[in-house]
């Protein structure tokens, strides 16, 4: 199985689908430019699947969440999001 890094856009929305591949497992969670990004380690002959990530700002209610995958900032720090996976 080859692996490679790949670079999926996180929408700015309460709950983002992005489609990648199975299994792929999330590096990091930051920010090019003024939008927000996954870097995940992916193996590109698998099959593609649509995770779930919930992004909500520091302060903001949660909900039922799993795993967090990474925090970032926009707007030079003003704002802070932190990124989870909804089961």
């Amino acid at each position: 199985m080859a692996t490679t890094v790949w670079k999926f856009p996180l929408p700015m929305r309460d709950v983002a689908e992005v489609e990648m591949p199975a299994h792929a497992k999330v590096l990091y969670v930051g920010t090019q430019g003024n939008n927000a990004f996954l870097w995940a380690l992916v193996d590109p002959d698998a099959p593609r699947k649509t995770r779930r990530f919930r992004v909500a700002g520091t302060g903001h209610t949660l909900g039922d969440v799993g795993a967090h995958v990474g925090s970032f900032m926009l707007l030079d720090g003003g704002l802070v999001f932190h990124v989870f996976e909804v089961a």
